[in-house]
């Protein structure tokens, strides 16, 4: 078995071939087999391609049972078999994806900012050897620092509450303000 992320429509919907597939937590669905793009249940590695499919809806972290199938776009593969395992937040999968970069961290990602950046959609993730960001009263800034050789050597969470951390003020991976 292999765990992966999954996204959907709000209704758990998603599309299959030419329709769409209605799905359900915790029940396993089975296909004859699996090709990316062609046939199967999708899903993918890294928790953050799972917004190129579904910017808006609901994710999960899936298991997949069968002959994985890749095809080298993006971390998408595809399984004969899938069940929905646990349901995450936008920020849940957007701090899935920070851990994914830690173990990943020389492989490019898009929707990931260097050195700076601006919460928009209710977080940011930003890397870099000094990184900063900032957002809007309610956003999460994740911030990754990386060493000479580009691994992460420290990440940091911080939730723009308007108390500890203030709307529209850029700070770095040790909570400091900078200008």
């Amino acid at each position: 078995m292999r765990l992966a992320y999954k996204g959907f429509n709000k209704d758990l919907t998603c599309t299959m071939g030419n329709g769409t597939f209605q799905y359900k937590p915790g029940v396993w669905y089975k296909e004859e087999k699996a090709y990316c793009a062609r046939t199967g249940f999708h899903a993918t590695d890294n928790p953050l391609d799972v917004l190129g499919y579904y910017r808006e809806g609901r994710y999960f972290i899936v298991a997949l049972k069968g002959n994985v199938d890749e095809d080298g776009h993006d971390t998408r593969i595809a399984a004969p078999e899938i069940q929905l395992v646990k349901e995450l937040s936008r920020i849940e999968l957007a701090r899935e994806g920070v851990m994914w970069i830690a173990n990943h961290p020389h492989i490019e990602i898009e929707g990931v900012e260097k050195n700076t950046g601006t919460a928009l959609d209710g977080y940011v993730i930003v890397r870099g050897k000094n990184p900063t960001a900032k957002g809007k009263m309610g956003s999460t800034i994740f911030l990754l620092k990386e060493n000479k050789s580009g691994e992460i050597a420290e990440c940091a969470e911080y939730l723009i509450d308007g108390e500890e951390y203030l709307p529209d003020t850029f700070y770095d991976v040790r909570g400091r303000m900078r200008q």
